[in-house]
């Protein structure tokens, strides 16, 4: 993050308060020379509380005023991620936001040598109001960064990487990542939890034809991850075929699209299952 970057942005007008928060989230992002920043539009649009392609419309606006521009391209398990500069010189040529504000007089505050002095502006020394600062900018002002959140955004971007590692079949990534967040920031989940109940259901569909497993955004949502999760041991074989027939046993509403004809056929043939309850589960044989 650059304050040096944002102070500039923050400043100036972009003729349109979409490319200015866009504007301001990439200077966030940025060193202070305006470069390195790489986000996808999707996240922008989620963190901006923007649809999509409003971001997509500002981005090409800035990059059709030169105020931004692409340099590059970074490698990620979607594709590719465009980088993009903030051309601090033309930014400066903007025009201000404060060219219009009128400047504090300085007979009020009664004070012309010092840059903040405690002052009532109306210069009635016995009004029951408290007295002000007249600075706008107090001594002594901590000014919280803009990504506060960034520590938490980035344990959760290395877990969504894990999960998708592990998973046997994608899906939509930005569904499933704001259930896995939900799951996590919302019902508190531990990461872990998730995992291993990830690993132990990729176990169990390994061999599987990939129309028999869940999609990853289906899956999260399902909080599917409670019927395979394990603290401590490993997930036994014997263990996993139990707790699927237990699951067409009880006619489960998932087995009969998860579970597939070999593993059904496997059940039957350890008499954890007949085929009737297969049938009755809704099981192809």
């Amino acid at each position: 993050m650059s304050h040096i970057a944002t102070g500039i942005v923050q400043r100036r007008q972009t003729g349109s308060s979409a490319n200015k928060a866009v504007l301001m989230f990439m200077a966030a992002c940025a060193s202070d020379d305006g470069s390195g920043i790489w986000t996808s539009k999707a996240n922008i649009a989620a963190d901006l509380e923007m649809s999509k392609r409003t971001v997509q419309r500002a981005v090409d606006a800035l990059l059709a005023a030169s105020l931004i521009s692409e340099v590059g391209q970074r490698k990620c398990r979607n594709g590719f991620t465009v980088e993009y500069r903030i051309n601090i010189e033309a930014i400066e040529k903007l025009p201000s936001t404060r060219d219009t504000m009128t400047p504090l007089d300085t007979k009020s505050t009664g004070d012309t040598m010092s840059p903040v002095s405690p002052c009532h502006l109306t210069g009635v020394t016995m009004s029951p109001h408290g007295v002000s600062q007249c600075h706008p900018n107090l001594t002594g002002t901590i000014l919280e960064p803009l990504c506060a959140a960034n520590a938490v955004n980035t344990g959760l971007s290395d877990f969504f990487d894990r999960f998708f590692a592990v998973y046997p079949r994608g899906g939509d990534r930005e569904k499933t990542e704001a259930a896995l967040k939900k799951a996590v920031c919302q019902d508190g989940v531990s990461c872990e939890t998730i995992l291993s109940g990830t690993k132990a259901y990729a176990a169990e569909q390994k061999g599987n034809h990939p129309r028999y497993v869940a999609y990853s955004e289906n899956w999260v949502e399902q909080k599917r991850w409670l019927q395979f999760a394990t603290t401590a041991k490993p997930v036994s074989p014997d263990v996993i075929l139990e707790q699927r027939a237990k699951a067409i046993r009880e006619r489960q509403s998932w087995v009969g699209r998860h579970v597939s004809a070999a593993s059904a056929r496997e059940l039957i043939s350890r008499e954890l299952v007949t085929v009737e309850q297969c049938r009755a589960a809704g099981v192809a044989l």
